[in-house]
Parts: structure tokens; C-alpha cells; sequence
């Protein structure tokens, strides 16, 4: 959710509208401040489920995976402060990073939910094979991809089936095309 002009009244009617899990990412400059603050305005914070996602650095307004190990732990530390106290329900590693070993993020990852620091941990913008290799790495609780009737590449691929099969929750990004699919 792209937070407007009023994130309070955003995030205010969102949970008067029933809406308890929100979600955000680190590489989304003060986004998860705004929604820690607004959720706690509208007294909301107690029944709100908060995802959140690292390992990804955001130079000259680009997207750049970071999935280096100490990346991921440094992301995750910067989120819970951003949170002030909330909690964070599922963490999700934002994509893969071509230039760090899968395994050593997904390790990374796993960390964080043995440690205490997280509740859940997921991974996001997968494919089949990145997903086996977490799967088999790491408690995955949850996959989030883009998956539209503009998008259909998680269903062909085989990753949403393979959720399936494993008992994993699958939450689509981008459900109406994201802001390329506006027209």
C-alpha cells in the first residue's frame, strides 16, 4: 500500500475497514515509522499483523538486492527500531541477490526467526527452484509474489503450486497489475 498525503487517516481507514495486516519494507524510506505511528493513533496495534521485508537498498532511486548476511540482520535490526516495539510478524527477504549465494541469505533469514527477533520469515520475488532451496533451508511460512491477470508467471512457474503442496501462504503483490498495469 502506497501510504498517501495522511498516512494516519490511510491507515485509519483501513483497519475501520477490517484491514489487520499491513505491509511495508525497509526500502520504503520511513513507511514502516508511518504505519508503527499511524497503527498506534487508531489504537490498532495490538490486533495489527505487520510484514515487513529486507535485503534491498533503494542508490540514486534504484532497486538493488542485498542479500548479503550481515545485510539482512542490519535490515531487520533498522526495521524493528523504525517499529518502535511492534512486533514484526513475517519478515521476508524483498528478492534474491544475484551476487550473494541463495543459501547464505536464506540461512541469514532463518536466523532471524531463531533468534527471536521475527515471528515468521518468507521470501519474496522467488521462482520454483529459489523456493525449494528455501523451503529446504529455512521455517518459510510465506512466499509473496507478483501475481496478477497481468501477471501470471508465479502460477506457470510452479511456485504458487508448490506452496500449495507445502502448506505455505501465498500473498500476491501487485493484484492489480502494480503501477506498470495502470493505464
Amino acid at each position: 500500500m502506497r501510504l498517501s498525503a495522511d498516512p494516519d487517516a490511510t491507515i485509519a481507514a483501513a483497519v475501520d475497514a477490517g484491514v489487520t495486516v499491513f505491509d511495508t519494507a525497509r526500502a520504503y524510506g520511513d513507511n514502516e515509522q508511518l504505519v508503527a505511528r499511524a497503527l498506534r493513533r487508531c489504537r490498532a496495534e495490538r490486533d495489527a499483523r505487520l510484514v515487513t521485508k529486507g535485503g534491498m537498498t533503494r542508490p540514486a532511486g534504484g532497486w538493488v538486492p542485498d542479500g548479503r548476511a550481515k545485510a539482512i540482520l542490519a535490515d531487520c535490526e533498522a526495521s524493528l527500531l523504525a517499529l518502535d516495539g511492534l512486533a514484526i510478524d513475517l519478515y521476508l527477504i524483498h528478492a534474491p541477490d544475484p551476487r550473494t549465494p541463495w543459501r547464505t541469505s536464506v540461512r541469514a533469514l532463518a536466523r532471524l526467526a531463531d533468534e527471536g527477533l521475527v515471528r515468521h520469515v518468507g521470501v519474496s520475488n522467488v521462482n520454483r527452484d529459489q523456493l525449494d532451496e528455501a523451503l529446504a533451508l529455512a521455517p518459510i511460512s510465506a512466499v509473496q509474489v507478483a501475481l496478477s491477470v497481468l501477471d501470471d508467471r508465479a502460477l506457470r512457474g510452479g511456485v504458487v503450486e508448490r506452496c500449495v503442496e507445502s502448506g505455505v501462504a501465498v500473498i500476491a503483490h501487485s493484484p492489480l497489475g502494480g503501477p506498470r498495469g495502470v493505464r
